[in-house]
């Protein structure tokens, strides 16, 4: 009995001297201080790769045909080398699906070849509108490239319309691969799109940044 009341007894002291001695937390690495840490003014999408796939399935989870996508695409706010290369490869990769593109954009002449590659090669008449006049816009699917300012269901396009930022929010990836898509206020899960060796060796960015120059090349090349 007394060896239980000794065992007791130094039980209790050591939680005593617990309470009094809480040791500090450990700063969390910064990967998990991703969402405090997120900045639209800053922000790299590592997903810009797969955007006309994630568009795929998103039109399907929405229950709206591809050959009735009426895209809108809400030119950056400035001339960022990114940016650009960002809208161009997503309009690249989509330019044989599209039926109806409207451009709002307050700078029309960078995007005069492809206007004018899209007419030559697909006779499609690609509409353009300045920031300005944004709620004349018509169309089903948004994509939003700005990195300022309030979210396109506000002013732009009908307001039943799919809305996509694509800086203004991070497009998130769980453990197991799926893509956490922005979606107006909400958000998507999106299965299946990337390949197993994604989450093995190298940064994500460090990743996608060389597939996305990949691709420029690619795309550079086959336009001359």
């Amino acid at each position: 009995m007394f060896q239980i009341f000794k065992k007791w007894k130094a039980y209790v002291q050591l939680r005593k001297n617990r309470k009094g001695n809480i040791p500090q937390a450990e700063p969390e690495p910064a990967l998990l201080r991703k969402k405090e840490a997120f900045s639209p003014l800053t922000y790299r999408n590592p997903l810009i790769i797969y955007m006309h796939v994630i568009l795929e399935r998103v039109l399907a989870c929405k229950n709206l045909a591809c050959r009735n996508m009426e895209l809108v695409v809400i030119d950056a706010d400035q001339i960022r080398d990114e940016d650009d290369n960002d809208i161009q490869l997503i309009l690249d990769a989509l330019e044989q699906r599209l039926n109806y593109l409207l451009l709002i954009t307050d700078r029309p002449d960078s995007y005069q070849r492809f206007m004018d590659e899209m007419y030559e090669e697909n006779g499609l008449i690609v509409q353009q509108l300045p920031k300005s006049a944004r709620r004349q816009a018509r169309g089903n699917l948004v994509l939003d490239f700005e990195r300022s300012g309030g979210f396109a269901p506000d002013g732009a396009a009908s307001p039943k319309a799919i809305y996509m930022p694509i800086y203004k929010r991070p497009w998130e990836i769980r453990e197991n691969l799926d893509i956490l898509v922005p979606v107006g206020y909400n958000t998507l899960v999106v299965e299946g799109i990337l390949p197993p060796e994604w989450n093995e060796g190298g940064s994500i960015n460090e990743r996608f940044i060389k597939d996305r120059m990949t691709d420029r090349l690619d795309r550079e090349f086959r336009k001359g």
